[in-house]
């Protein structure tokens, strides 16, 4: 029996160690250097299997841009996209389908399951240019891409990037 109990713990030891480090195996994370610091984004990345999922969000609904935990997008300079500006600071990033173009949703809560969208903490959207491109992403990804005068928030899935250049400073 005692060394049942000891396989036990063994066992169970193990799996504590191991889980944290499977589950940040489904992580992604993009960085830019600014001047000022590092705009990061921290995501969930998952696979689409055979599916379209761009193509299932309906109207008006919001996609949490990842899995399990909400990405979350930290900036330590004010930025603008197009005529929106967003202070620095940390935020939660959803998707927001809005007829056939998409926009980018900057929400003041951060931290919760990513399914736990509360729109009435939104606090900028930004509209995001589509393309199509020729080779399938299997698996979500999210990039920051230097450009003249700040960088270009980027994702890709499936054979749909969406992109938004913004600037930095106000």
């Amino acid at each position: 029996m005692k060394k049942m109990y000891g396989w036990i713990v063994c066992v169970l030891s193990i799996a504590a160690l191991v889980a944290p480090t499977m589950a940040q195996g489904n992580r992604g994370k993009a960085e830019l250097q600014v001047s000022g610091g590092t705009i990061t984004v921290d995501y969930g990345r998952p696979s689409l299997k055979g599916r379209d999922m761009l193509s299932q969000l309906q109207d008006g609904m919001f996609w949490r841009m990842g899995m399990n935990q909400s990405t979350t997008f930290t900036t330590p300079v004010d930025l603008t996209f197009g005529s929106t500006k967003v202070a620095k600071g940390s935020y939660s990033l959803w998707l927001l389908k809005t007829g056939s173009s998409f926009q980018l949703v900057f929400n003041s809560q951060t931290g919760q399951w990513g399914t736990q969208h509360d729109p009435s903490k939104d606090v900028y959207k930004v509209d995001m240019k589509q393309a199509s491109i020729p080779n399938s992403v299997e698996t979500f990804t999210i990039d920051l891409k230097s450009a003249s005068g700040g960088g270009v928030f980027q994702m890709e899935w499936g054979k749909t990037e969406l992109s938004a250049p913004f600037t930095t400073g106000m």
